[in-house]
């Protein structure tokens, strides 16, 4: 069924003229039939070898079509390439996935240049009482002690903008390079969240527990082979999937808008795995973050029935 699915899709594409590509798009994107095989394929890599390929050029083919619909298409699948390019690297089977390498190095290439080839930045400004804002008028802040004036000499960081960027182009991923450019293609997926389809998040929130849970005997669940026995079976740990403080908060960026769009409570559950991890890692800013974040749901905004909130 899904080798059908995505030998159809991949056909009904290349027939395509210019003209039909829009409307190809926008019904494509609806069609959770082919993203679910899609996911098959990726997931299931040694099963469906000879999708592979052509599957990672197709994604790769729609993103730089710059039509916005195929671009948030490709886009929904990029927490699954990054989980199956960094798991086989755990695995020490680069080989097997090398299309998938190639792509997310074209999409991170393509994203760090804007439309004449320059190097991208992408600024934005931290809200500030000193200066209006879609949430408030500084005038209407009274007593009239605290002017507009005062408030700028209060706020010194007003005037400072938070950057994106410009980040170098990569022609290979290394041990140096691999997490920044995974964090870096997070941060657009992350632009996209609004836009992309429910079942991504539902994807998203699966794809980091198993990334920051791999190796890591679950609580409750502890098994050792008694001393002096060679009859105990003990299963064999995965390997661990190296991450980075950038990396999580990434990550969490996506898992607590997941939290407040119906999937509260598997993302509340991704929470603690990574606020775990974060421990394990001893990352402070990621700590600090999810931290916040678990305070935060005791308030209960999120819909969440009070006793599932540690």
């Amino acid at each position: 069924m899904t080798e059908s699915v995505v030998h159809e899709w991949l056909a009904d594409y290349g027939s395509l003229s210019p003209v039909e590509v829009h409307s190809f798009a926008s019904s494509l994107e609806h069609d959770q039939e082919v993203v679910a095989a899609i996911y098959n394929v990726l997931e299931e890599r040694s099963k469906y070898q000879d999708l592979i390929d052509p599957v990672c050029n197709q994604l790769f083919g729609f993103y730089r079509s710059r039509e916005a619909e195929l671009q948030r298409f490709t886009l929904q699948f990029l927490p699954t390439l990054i989980f199956v390019y960094l798991n086989s690297l755990a695995h020490g089977d680069k080989k097997s996935c090398r299309s998938v390498e190639t792509l997310l190095i074209g999409l991170y290439n393509l994203e760090v240049v804007n439309e004449n080839g320059q190097p991208k930045v992408v600024s934005f400004r931290l809200p500030s009482l000193a200066q209006a804002s879609i949430y408030h008028e500084p005038m209407s802040l009274a007593p009239a002690s605290l002017t507009e004036s005062a408030l700028r000499r209060l706020e010194e960081c007003n005037t400072k903008l938070v950057n994106w960027g410009p980040l170098p182009q990569v022609e290979v991923l290394n041990a140096q390079n691999r997490l920044k450019v995974m964090t870096a293609l997070l941060f657009v997926y992350n632009q996209q969240l609004s836009l992309l389809h429910k079942s991504a998040l539902e994807h998203l929130c699966k794809v980091t527990s198993k990334l920051v849970t791999q190796g890591f005997n679950k609580p409750g669940h502890h098994q050792r082979s008694s001393y002096g026995s060679d009859s105990s079976f003990v299963p064999r740990l995965l390997p661990r999937i190296p991450v980075s403080s950038q990396f999580l908060l990434e990550l969490m960026h996506g898992i607590y808008f997941a939290m407040f769009n119906d999937f509260s409570y598997i993302a509340t559950q991704v929470l603690e795995d990574v606020y775990n991890r974060c421990c394990f890692e001893n990352y402070s800013d990621v700590l600090l973050v999810t931290t916040a974040i678990r305070n935060s749901l005791h308030v209960n905004p999120s819909g969440l029935v009070k006793s599932l909130i540690p």
